[in-house]
């Protein structure tokens, strides 16, 4: 998948360099009736991954017909793995989008994402994945289920349980030792939820955005909405430019502050919202939407070394309690679940941001 987008991007570029206007057509074909992956998963998950129908070529991770690729504005961190992501929504089942932004699939939806490393830094063949989640939609809930890969890349036996793999990358002649967690069902609900409606990535601002379908560059909204797969609440006609969009702290797109906010928002806000796992006295909500003097990242910390040290302490980062989570060593690190390695480059947006920072409300 990986290889064919690349090559979709070199003819792009080559097409228009010489005049033509590039590949033309839908970006997404229409849903099929019939559905191949999982269709029915009542009776449990298959042992192998090769025998959900999901992908028409497992090794390569070749999408079957009704796997919808998407991409996110603002990645969570997982030690740098490469995710690439899919959804299922039954023909002729449409998603809701609510005026919140948030997104409600219905049952039978299906969503995938594989996790993986590239083992030798700039050396493409040495990518291989590790693991590929599901999340699956019941009447009542949403289920998961993981599947580990075997070493050659061919296939993917499903897990009872969490577990650790130790891992090694390497970086020229630095060898980076990554402690990879496998996630039983508990690790999932506890950023995910149990029920209907607790999604985290796909929703209205992270998947604003453009993608590249063999070749076909279009925004996500705009392809999604011409194979009605998409039921807005009180939208007429799709207007991206209209609807709200997450800045991309990876890409560098959106001010400092809205790339910080983003951040924080895919790696914190799962648990640090109204609801959310964390204790409600911590008084946190990183929601992106959320107000910054709401987000009570201008009170002091509560908890632990750093009780009264200020959370943001503007032109500080090295005093300012947030940094200091994101840096300590485990199991006082944040994120706190799925990542060994501190993300340097998000330590450093974060840093940035907090160092600009004239005065927090």
């Amino acid at each position: 998948m990986a290889g064919a987008r690349y090559w979709g991007c070199i003819a792009l570029l080559l097409s228009i360099a010489c005049g033509s206007e590039g590949p033309s057509g839908p970006a997404l074909l229409p849903r099929p009736d019939v559905q191949t992956c999982l269709a029915d998963f009542s009776e449990g998950m298959p042992a192998r991954l090769s025998e959900t129908g999901c992908f028409v070529g497992v090794k390569a991770l070749e999408p079957g017909p009704d796997l919808i690729p998407y991409e996110v504005n603002s990645a969570l961190w997982t030690d740098g793995a490469f995710k690439p992501r899919f959804m299922v929504v039954p023909s002729p089942e449409k998603v809701s989008i609510h005026e919140d932004g948030s997104w409600g699939f219905p049952e039978g939806s299906v969503l995938i994402k594989s996790f993986g490393f590239e083992f030798e830094g700039g050396s493409e063949e040495s990518r291989r994945p590790l693991e590929t989640r599901f999340m699956l939609r019941t009447a009542v809930s949403w289920e998961y289920a993981t599947y580990e890969w075997n070493d050659e890349g061919t296939d993917a036996l499903l897990l009872d349980g969490g577990k650790s793999v130790e891992y090694t990358l390497y970086r020229g002649d630095e060898a980076t030792v990554v402690e990879y967690t496998f996630p039983g069902h508990d690790a999932c609900t506890t950023c995910h939820g149990a029920g209907i409606g607790d999604v985290l990535g796909p929703k209205t601002s992270q998947l604003n955005r453009r993608h590249d379908y063999d070749g076909v560059v279009a925004n996500q909204l705009t392809a999604m909405n011409e194979i009605d797969l998409l039921a807005f609440d009180g939208v007429e006609e799709l207007d991206p430019e209209t609807l709200p969009r997450m800045a991309s702290p990876q890409m560098g797109e959106g001010t400092l502050e809205d790339q910080a906010r983003a951040y924080l928002d895919v790696n914190c806000a799962h648990c640090h919202q109204p609801g959310g796992w964390a204790p409600d006295n911590s008084g946190l909500d990183f929601l992106y939407e959320t107000r910054l003097e709401d987000t009570g990242l201008c009170e002091p910390m509560k908890y632990f070394e750093w009780v009264g040290r200020p959370r943001v302490d503007p032109g500080n980062p090295e005093g300012s309690g947030l940094i200091q989570r994101f840096l300590a060593k485990d199991p006082l690190r944040m994120p706190s679940l799925g990542t060994s390695l501190v993300d340097a480059d998000g330590v450093a947006l974060l840093s940035q941001w907090i160092s600009e920072l004239r005065t927090c409300p």
